[in-house]
């Protein structure tokens, strides 16, 4: 199965970084880049030799790019087959034309929405008390302390 960039392979990663680096929105991941070198300021994407994925185009612009580092060796690996191409695409290998298309296959395989994961994540990193997990949650979904208890800390009330 990861021998090719199969929505599967796609969807395991993008799961992977959910779970491991925080939810991204779908807007900010479904046009990303895979390469294996820096990309240009107009485009969001992933730089497997730096192990990082670069966010220009997000929801908070005013905050200017967001770099957020890939620890995780495996996945970066996976990510690599995936060079040249887009992180998501349609079966036939061609871009969403929105982030809600994303979210209903990111739902019909796995019967939660992105912002779902979000909620589940968020909560968990509150309860454990975890202050550099939230930190990084904050700099890497893009919201501040407040707006994460405000609104994705719905499980650990």
């Amino acid at each position: 199965m990861l021998n090719n960039w199969s929505v599967e392979v796609q969807l395991y990663c993008v799961l992977k970084i959910y779970l491991a680096i925080g939810v991204l929105r779908p807007s900010e991941i479904v046009y990303c880049l895979i390469c294996d070198c820096d990309g240009d300021n107009t485009t969001n994407y992933i730089n497997v030799t730096k192990k990082h994925i670069v966010i220009n185009i997000h929801k908070n612009d005013r905050n200017g790019v967001k770099i957020i580092d890939i620890d995780y060796k495996k996945l970066l690996g996976i990510l690599r087959k995936g060079i040249g191409r887009s992180l998501v695409t349609y079966q036939q290998g061609e871009l969403y034309q929105s982030s809600s298309a994303f979210t209903k296959l990111f739902v019909k395989h796995l019967n939660y929405t992105p912002y779902d994961l979000r909620k589940v994540i968020s909560s968990k990193c509150i309860k454990n008390g975890d202050v550099d997990q939230v930190q990084k949650l904050e700099h890497n979904q893009g919201h501040s302390l407040q707006v994460i208890i405000d609104y994705y800390n719905v499980y650990s009330k």
